[in-house]
């Protein structure tokens, strides 16, 4: 499962069962972090994810920035709540390359889509598959 982190709007996206392509699941509309993580874990569950997978917003430059920390933080937090592994990866460039999706809302969830099939495609290349 992917995590598009927002403060306002969270994006999910959920893989095939063999974790060669993904698709856009949710938008979740909350602001309170120990029911967001509620609801991820409990999505998490539902849908009987192997990993989540939570883009990491690392700032063109290098170095870190107070959105990553808070990111990172958060994960934290989410590992000890979640019953599968967390993860975190490089989400730069998502949220633009979902921006051309019309809805505002869908935005994020597609933006999550994004991150996890790089993640997707990645771990298939270090695992010698196409």
């Amino acid at each position: 499962m992917g995590i598009d982190l927002g403060r306002a709007r969270t994006g999910l996206a959920l893989s095939d069962p063999v974790g060669v392509s993904c698709a856009p699941l949710d938008v979740v509309r909350e602001r309170d972090e120990k029911r967001l993580i509620l609801k991820i874990a409990a999505v998490a569950a539902e849908e009987q994810v192997d990993e989540i997978v939570v883009g990491l917003p690392r700032p063109l430059g290098g170095g870190t920035n107070q959105q990553m920390t808070e990111v990172l933080s958060f994960v934290g937090r989410l590992e000890a709540a979640a019953t599968v592994p967390v993860r975190v990866w490089d989400e730069r460039f998502t949220s633009k390359m979902a921006e051309r999706v019309h809805s505002r809302a869908a935005k994020d969830a597609v933006a999550a889509c994004y991150m996890l099939q790089n993640y997707l495609d990645s771990r298939a290349r270090d695992q010698g598959g196409s």
